[in-house]
């Protein structure tokens, strides 16, 4: 009975380990996914981006490129429809671009400048992925791991004369032709690359943010005006929270929570299982022995 209540323990905890990820999921999805687009024209060709401001998207030059402006739109996934009115730049090297619209959009992302970005951060692709058939996948989410940064290079089958150059984000969320432009998230919903080319499903590269931020910047455009940045609470008002708001804020956090202490509670377990262990043998000894006095022969 005792091994059966661990086990039944062990599974609880594996389930709501599973049920976390997908919240997860579907948290940094919704909280994102109103900022960003599907870029078209009347060639049909299918790519993503996103807004950082009203008026501002986010794209790949390999995208816009060729783009004709004539009949130029941004899709959304609440069926708005943006005109594009101009390119504001282009970095055919770093393979980025910066589109203005006609018309505002109501949300914008969040670029994660000046952050630490690490082997191993979980990060999500949302885009526009299409298959062989040009079937597209609207507003898909993909997550993985960042498994290196590093500077690199890379040239298109219809560029093979011209290479790019950038400072790239290879990573595991699987991306695919139509996810050209999009953003690479981490778990807070900010913007940490752009996502550009792949190689196979855990080969996926996206431009690092600080590339976009420095095109940004020397081309004086706005960001991070964001609507998704989350209120920083000083410690008086963390204090003023009512207790259903703290077991809020720990069940939402949780996997962090567990990630930021995983020794901990390695170690806890492991005490945990050799109290188990130990106080199993002692009851176990103590049993036999008062049976051993009990069935004595007499003298």
């Amino acid at each position: 009975m005792l091994v059966v209540k661990h086990l039944r323990s062990i599974i609880i905890f594996i389930f709501l380990a599973h049920f976390s990820l997908a919240q997860e999921n579907v948290e940094v999805y919704n909280k994102t996914v109103a900022a960003i687009g599907l870029i078209t024209d009347k060639s049909g060709a299918v790519a993503s981006g996103f807004f950082i401001s009203p008026k501002t998207f986010v794209t790949n030059f390999h995208v816009t490129e060729d783009l004709d402006l004539r009949s130029a739109k941004i899709e959304m996934r609440d069926d708005r429809t943006f005109k594009v009115k101009k390119i504001l730049e282009e970095n055919k090297l770093t393979d980025l671009a910066i589109v203005e619209i006609s018309g505002e959009c109501d949300y914008s992302l969040e670029l994660y400048g000046n952050g630490k970005i690490s082997r191993n951060d979980e990060v999500y692709s949302i885009g526009n992925p299409t298959d062989e058939d040009m079937n597209v996948d609207y507003f898909h989410i993909t997550k993985g791991r960042v498994r290196k940064i590093d500077d690199d290079s890379w040239y298109y089958d219809n560029e093979k004369n011209y290479i790019h150059e950038a400072l790239v984000i290879q990573h595991t969320a699987m991306i695919k032709p139509g996810n050209s432009g999009g953003p690479l998230l981490n778990r807070f919903g900010q913007v940490i690359g752009v996502n550009t080319f792949f190689y196979s499903d855990s080969l996926n590269y996206a431009i690092h943010i600080d590339e976009l931020i420095d095109i940004l910047d020397e081309n004086q455009i706005a960001y991070n005006k964001s609507t998704f940045t989350e209120k920083k609470h000083t410690l008086k008002e963390r204090k003023k929270k009512s207790l259903s708001q703290r077991f809020e804020y720990i069940i939402k956090r949780q996997k962090e929570i567990i990630k930021d202490n995983s020794v901990i509670f390695l170690l806890l377990i492991g005490l945990y299982f050799s109290f188990v262990v130990l106080g199993t043998v002692i009851i176990t000894a103590y049993v036999i022995s008062s049976r051993q006095k009990t069935i004595s022969p007499r003298k």
